[in-house]
Order: structure tokens, then sequence, then C-alpha cells
């Protein structure tokens, strides 16, 4: 009887101790559980199996779809970006904005030809709006300010003349370029105006006459009246010619008598009708603002007796030249604004939403 007692004792301290050793194992477990994230990751999981159900769930919803493409076509804050331009349309507003640039001091009588320009420089103006000028063939975009720089620039004599392009180029590169968008601005010139005309506008240009001479026709000076700015011995007669640059600095050359004068009747100016440009907007884009501006092209004028060298310039809806430089040896100062002209590559991306005024078209690269 003592003998079964004793088997009794060991077997029930047996299983004391196995409950304690198990508990002390569960502690161990759940705290190495809770420690290692153990419950996280099966939460998280739980969510992601969740996610994932709504996801697909969604497939056939509008606005799922939506941002998915946004997420891969370049959509920024609702606001669709592309480099198609097939929704571009003339006078659209573009949000374009230059580059901040000081004042623009290389107006100087030694440069322009004229002491009458601000001696403080000519100041950039931030405030202008863009809109679409022209929309090229290779996906490029010409922008043009919805309004000129309203401060007078002043070019006189032959120095005006000869540096006149030059120097309308380059303030606007200076002063209205965008480096983020590697875009470089210069001026409108008449290239632009007369890339538009139509068959219309053409034969408008071809028919003006001016002291019996037609637009092309040559009449020859001399003596007194063969004076000639210096790069018009260096440049054609063509649009494209007299819009050229030509010197790649200022030139200090002025002007030389020849003896003997042959001039090219180029420059023409009459008031501009809608029916002359296919697209309506565009002749309302450059002759609706009614002030005065410069075109960076030249031209000359054959009168009887003398020749005008002239910059040309718009004038409300007229086209027209200013004479700067006379074949006589004289001079004559005027000053017109300042419209400068910006051209997106075919890569920068363009908003295909808003285009007017109060709400324009965002750009991104």
């Amino acid at each position: 009887m003592l003998k079964n007692s004793n088997n009794s004792g060991i077997t029930l301290i047996a299983l004391i101790i196995t409950i304690i050793v198990m508990l002390i194992l569960v502690a161990v477990t759940v705290n190495v559980a809770v420690n290692s994230g153990l419950f996280g990751h099966a939460k998280n999981a739980t969510q992601g199996w969740k996610s994932e159900e709504e996801k697909e769930s969604n497939i056939g919803n509008d606005n799922y779809i939506k941002d998915t493409v946004n997420q891969y076509t370049g959509e920024q804050n609702g606001n669709p970006m592309t480099t198609d331009r097939s929704f571009l349309k003339v006078g659209d507003y573009i949000d374009y904005m230059p580059d901040t640039a000081e004042n623009y001091m290389d107006l100087d009588y030694k440069k322009s030809g004229s002491s009458t320009n601000p001696v403080e420089g000519i100041a950039q103006d931030m405030t202008l709006k863009w809109r679409v000028m022209n929309i090229n063939n290779d996906g490029s975009v010409d922008l043009i300010s919805a309004t000129p720089v309203t401060i007078n620039i002043f070019f006189q004599g032959s120095l005006g003349y000869n540096n006149g392009v030059l120097l309308l180029n380059d303030l606007c590169k200076t002063q209205y370029s965008n480096s983020t968008l590697e875009v470089t601005a210069r001026s409108i010139d008449l290239e632009d105006i007369e890339k538009k005309f139509n068959s219309t506008g053409i034969a408008a240009r071809n028919a003006f006459t001016t002291s019996g001479l037609q637009y092309g026709d040559v009449k020859t000076y001399s003596g007194s009246s063969s004076y000639a700015p210096d790069i018009y011995d260096h440049v054609g007669k063509t649009t494209a010619e007299e819009s050229k640059d030509y010197y790649t600095t200022p030139t200090t050359a002025t002007s030389t008598q020849k003896g003997t004068l042959e001039i090219q009747q180029t420059d023409y100016g009459f008031q501009t009708q809608p029916n002359y440009f296919d697209d309506s907007t565009f002749h309302e884009l450059i002759f609706g603002t009614g002030t005065y501006y410069w075109l960076a092209t030249r031209s000359v004028n054959c009168q009887s007796n003398i020749a005008y060298f002239c910059l040309r310039y718009v004038n409300g809806s007229n086209l027209t030249g200013d004479r700067l430089f006379f074949s006589t040896n004289d001079a004559y100062d005027t000053g017109f604004f300042l419209r400068p002209v910006v051209s997106l590559g075919s890569n920068i991306k363009i908003s295909t939403d808003g285009g007017t005024a109060d709400s324009p078209r965002a750009l991104s690269k």
C-alpha cells in the first residue's frame, strides 16, 4: 500500500511540472510573435487582400480607368499633358513664363543710332500673356505675346537700319527665353505674317506701287542720292534675307556713297483685311492690338529722287515700313513697341485643358 501511494505522488508532481513548462512555453511563444510583428504582417496581408479585391471590383469604373491612364500619360493635377497638337488652335492662350532678366542696356546711340532710348534700359514685362500664333508641321508651336511690350524702342539712321533686326531679336532673346524649356525668344518679323498670306494677300502685296514702281521693281540713284547703309551690300532682297540678323554683334559701320546705287522696291504698305488670311483669328492676333510695334525685317521704299531705308512695323491694321535712313545720307529717329515670339519644340507637352485668357494651357517638358 505504501508503494502505490509513492507512485501516485510522483505522477502528480510530474503533471504540475509539465503544466508549468507549458505555460512558460506559451508565454515565450506569444512574446516572440508580438516582437516579430507576426500579427502586424497578418493584418497587412488581410488589408492587401481587401485592396486588391477593391481594385478588381473597380476595373469597370470610369474614374479608376482615368486615374490609371493618367499615371502613365503624364496628367498632372487632373490636367492631361501631351505632345499631340491636333487640339490646338491659333489664338489659344498658353501659360508660358520666361526666365527673369535684368534691363536690356544695348540700345545706346552707338548701336541703335538713337539717343532717345531710356538710359535705364528696357525693362522685362513679366505680365505678358501668350497665344498660339502658328502650329508648324514639325510639331513645334510658335507663341506670340498677346499684346506688345509697351515701351518705345527707338532706331535712327544707318546704324538703326544696320542693327535694328539684330537688336530686336537680341532683346527678345535676352528677356523672353526659357532655359528649362530650351526656348529661345525672338522678335516677330514679316516672314511670320507673309507665310500666312493666302492668294488674296499675296496679290495685294504684289499690286502695291509707289511713285510708279511696283513691289520688286528696281530703280537706280546717283550722285548725292546714292548713299546706302553697310548691310545693304551683304544681304539679299527677299523677305527672308531682309529678316536676317547678318551681324553677330552690333556693327559700328554706317553708310557709304556709291556713286551709282541700284535699289529694289521691297517696302509695301496697306491696310490688311481678314480675307488676306485663311484664318481670321490670325489676322485679329497680329493686327487687332490697336498699337504700333516693330517687325524685325528691313525694307527699302523707292521714291522718284530718293530711296528710304526702312524697318517694318505694324500700325493697327496697317502693314508698312518706317524710314530710318535716306539715300541722301539723312537720318530719321522713330520708336515703336516690341512684340516677342517663342517657339516650343515638338517635345514640349501642352495641356489639353484650358486655352482661354483666364485658364491658359499648361506646359511641361
